[in-house]
This record gives C-alpha cells, sequence and structure tokens, in this order.
C-alpha cells in the first residue's frame, strides 16, 4: 500500500503535458509508465481468467455488431477510421468505436460523433485502466467483431481488447503480449488504410463461419 501511495505522488508531481521535460523527468516519466502498465496487466489476467467467452469465427460481412479501437494520433489517421466505420454503418451494421488519445485536451480536428468515444488521461486509473462511464457499457457488448485498429502498445485499447466479450477478435501481432486477439495481422503496417486492407481481405475473403446470431 506505501508503495501504491508513493507511486501515486510521484505521478501528481509529474506535467503529462509539459513540452520542456527535463532528460531527468522524462526519464522518470518513462519509468513509472512502466510501472503502471505492468500492474495493470497484473489486473487485465486476473479479469480473463475470471471472464467467459465464446469464440465464434464469423465473415466481415456477416457481422452485424462490430467494436472498432483506434489512437487518436492525427487527423489523416482520425479521418482514416471516420471514412471505415462509415462503410461499416451503411451496410447496416451496429458499430461502436472508441478512441485512445494521449492528452487530456481533445485536438481540434476530433469532432463528437454519435457510437464515439476517446479514453483521455482523465479516464485512466492509477494503473493505466479506462474508468470512463461509457467503458462498462462498451465492455458489455457482445460483439461479433472487435476491431483493434490502434497502437499496439497503447494499453487502454490492449485492455479493452483483452477484457472484451466479443465472438472475434483482431488486431496486430505486435506491441504488448499476451496478444488476446483470434485474427492477427503479422507484417509491416505503415497506416490504418494498409491495417484496415488487410483486415477486411482476410475477414471477407473466407468463410469463417457463417452469419453471426
Amino acid at each position: 500500500m506505501d508503495c501504491l501511495l508513493l507511486l501515486g505522488a510521484m505521478l501528481r508531481g509529474i506535467n503529462r503535458e509539459s513540452l520542456f521535460l527535463s532528460s531527468k523527468k522524462l526519464e522518470k516519466l518513462i519509468i513509472l509508465e512502466k510501472i503502471r502498465s505492468r500492474i495493470g496487466m497484473r489486473g487485465v489476467l486476473r479479469e480473463v481468467n475470471r471472464m467467459k467467452r465464446k469464440v465464434k469465427a464469423v465473415n466481415l460481412k456477416d457481422a452485424r455488431n462490430i467494436g472498432v479501437l483506434f489512437s487518436l494520433d492525427s487527423e489523416i489517421e482520425y479521418e482514416r477510421i471516420s471514412r471505415f466505420v462509415m462503410q461499416l454503418q451503411d451496410t447496416g451494421k451496429k458499430v461502436m468505436v472508441v478512441g485512445s488519445f494521449k492528452y487530456r485536451k481533445l485536438p481540434p480536428f476530433y469532432s463528437p460523433k454519435l457510437s464515439y468515444d476517446v479514453i483521455t488521461p482523465a479516464d485512466l486509473d492509477l494503473f493505466l485502466r479506462p474508468k470512463a462511464k461509457f467503458i462498462p457499457p462498451f465492455l458489455g457488448q457482445s460483439f461479433d467483431m472487435l476491431i483493434n485498429l490502434g497502437s499496439p502498445d497503447d494499453f487502454p485499447l490492449y485492455y479493452l481488447s483483452t477484457i472484451s466479450k466479443a465472438g472475434f477478435k483482431l488486431g496486430q501481432k505486435k506491441g504488448i503480449e499476451p496478444w488476446p486477439y483470434d485474427l492477427m495481422i503479422d507484417m509491416d503496417i505503415h497506416n490504418t488504410d494498409e491495417l484496415i486492407e488487410q483486415m477486411v481481405h482476410y475477414t471477407s475473403s473466407f468463410n469463417m463461419g457463417g452469419r453471426a446470431g
């Protein structure tokens, strides 16, 4: 318990959004982030051991209820995600979207949309687990398919990918382990469009179990 109090005090002494961090403070921040994610990972594994999930492969065109995760890294990436989600919605699919942003104040290019939510540092607990009010409804969904288009090293998105009860999970075979995905893209990906293209290809070209119920 004393260790947790000390960690909390150290975190309060660091401004995550400062553009003028000294090398020592930056090193300190990186170490603390590793400690937080390491302890958070223990919590993730405990939750996974308690959860019940039925894996069911499904073709993208047959999936009716889809969860999408993304990292809000740039305006271009946000536009790519938005186009993909709109394409899914235009085919009659129900889509819930959760993004992750590393600063407290959302960027000016982000425009709130129905079915979109974004995690900021203010929404994380001491161990980087997202605790915003929109998280329980998202995790409560038994998605036919969960697609993680975010950074492989984004711990809040990794947490959601792992804890989700989705029947079929897609993501990259890189970043934080153990990988929680049922279908993994194992190749060099340069942008979200390339990742989407590969995921669409592998979930559309083969019969993967029939129509989702």
